[in-house]
């Protein structure tokens, strides 16, 4: 039985993926700020220390894991929302953006050694967004969240870099949802267009397909839900 991590598993996208992965078998732990009416589940301050002592812990119970996946990230908050223009710009919006998307994620991946299976083939798998390609922005705005996952894709290919030194089989998939049904999106989708509002279900469905897939995926990529490539 392989066995799974889904780190911010609070999220719509993680609930549906937890469903998905445990029907087909996977035996799935499970980390969250929040409570979860699971067996299998730590309710975790995402501070770096607590991260640190989470993923220790789990090495000296012997817990290693073929696939990981972080899946917290905020776009808006209740005084917080994506910048239309250069004038909306705020310090302390985009170091909160930034901290959550970007710094977070990062302090999972600094701890992946002692949590990632060393000679199995593993696959982890982050949560990013379409508009953190540089090559891809088109229509500008949305400073902070363009900016944080952007960098969140830049720091997760070098860190793929150097974790395949000692985890030769590791891969690292960047993954983007499409714009799915959840608190995340909802202010947004009345202008997502017809067919293109996903349910969790599918996303997760999309998702499992893709990150189970270890010889279709590269040693770091970047993907959409259709399996197609983004550019960084």
């Amino acid at each position: 039985m392989s066995r799974a991590l889904i780190i911010g598993a609070s999220s719509a996208i993680a609930r549906a993926l937890i469903d998905e992965l445990e029907s087909h078998g996977t035996q799935v732990h499970s980390v969250s700020r929040a409570r979860l009416a699971r067996e299998r589940h730590s309710c975790l301050n995402y501070g770096e220390q607590a991260i640190a002592n989470w993923c220790l812990d789990a090495q000296q119970q012997g817990l290693a894991f073929e696939h990981i996946y972080i899946c917290n990230g905020m776009l808006h908050a209740e005084e917080l929302q994506p910048e239309k223009s250069l004038t909306a710009f705020s310090e302390s919006a985009f170091f909160e953006v930034m901290q959550c998307n970007t710094v977070v994620p990062m302090w999972w991946l600094s701890n992946l050694s002692k949590i990632l299976a060393p000679e199995a083939q593993c696959v982890v798998t982050i949560i990013s967004a379409r508009v953190g390609s540089i090559t891809d922005n088109r229509l500008g705005g949305w400073y902070s969240y363009r900016a944080s996952k952007a960098a969140l894709n830049m720091l997760t290919k070098t860190a793929a870099i150097e974790i395949r030194r000692t985890h030769k089989q590791s891969k690292f998939l960047l993954f983007h949802p499409g714009t799915t049904d959840s608190a995340l999106s909802k202010p947004f989708q009345k202008n997502v267009p017809a067919g293109k509002l996903f349910t969790p279900h599918f996303v997760a469905q999309r998702l499992r397909e893709l990150s189970t897939d270890y010889t279709f995926l590269p040693p770091c990529g970047f993907y959409d839900w259709n399996r197609q490539p983004i550019e960084f």
